[in-house]
């Protein structure tokens, strides 16, 4: 229900990005307690999902688990439970859509009282420093495109198109779809963003007013979801 209300006010994305920033942001110095330091987060915002029709809006992270200091010292995270960090995520979305007059005191309040919220952090995967190939597979798999040549078959005798996909759980079990050509071109071109809009961004230590000589010595990453609103985090 709330991506509608993206699909039609794409401003939201940005807002996003920023709310869960600073949900990381305070939970990062909390656990530190360093209220000075910055982390490292770069994101990329998308649209789609397995299916070009579906618009499946998402934000994708890489986030260093952990802060810098103002001379580049990297001051690593230690292990404590993610609960409250999946407090903050959900609270700081509900009140940023409530902001924006998406949502009302009467749904944020209906949702918080969810069994399961749908919200989830977890860091089980762990980059080893200097790992350079599972530095450069998350980049890849953050910044993927919204769909591939290989999975598109064109009927020429039809004049349809076959789209390939994972195969997808439920009742209604299927690997592709079909579509009329000008369907296809109607899904795909709802994922173009605006002349100028930022897809990849960059926060804390890795935005533009610093500069992070310390950054390889990152070893960490930080694994976040939200299937509520469909961000996922690495």
């Amino acid at each position: 229900m709330r991506r509608i209300y993206i699909k039609y006010s794409r401003s939201l994305l940005t807002g996003l990005c920023q709310g869960t920033y600073k949900s990381l942001l305070t939970f990062l110095r909390d656990t530190l307690g360093r209220k000075e330091r910055v982390p490292g987060v770069v994101k990329t915002i998308h649209r789609f999902g397995e299916y070009p029709e579906k618009f499946h809006p998402h934000i994708h992270a890489i986030v260093i688990d952990g802060l810098f200091t103002d001379t580049g010292l990297f001051l690593v995270r230690k292990r404590v439970d993610l609960k409250p960090l999946e407090q903050l995520f959900r609270t700081g979305i509900f009140k940023f859509l409530k902001k924006e007059g998406k949502i009302t005191d009467d749904l944020i309040r209906n949702l918080m009282g969810w069994k399961h919220s749908g919200f989830n952090a977890n860091n089980g995967v762990r980059i080893k420093r200097g790992d350079e190939k599972a530095r450069e597979v998350i980049a890849q798999y953050i910044m993927h495109n919204v769909f591939s040549w290989e999975k598109i078959t064109y009927i020429e005798k039809t004049g349809k198109i076959l789209y390939h996909s994972r195969m997808q759980k439920g009742k209604n079990r299927k690997n592709f779809l079909i579509y009329h050509a000008e369907e296809f071109i109607a899904a795909i071109t709802q994922h173009i963003p605006k002349k100028n809009f930022q897809m990849v961004r960059y926060y804390g230590w890795y935005s533009n007013g610093l500069s992070s000589p310390a950054g390889s010595n990152a070893a960490n990453a930080l694994i976040i979801s939200d299937p509520l609103l469909g961000v996922n985090s690495v």
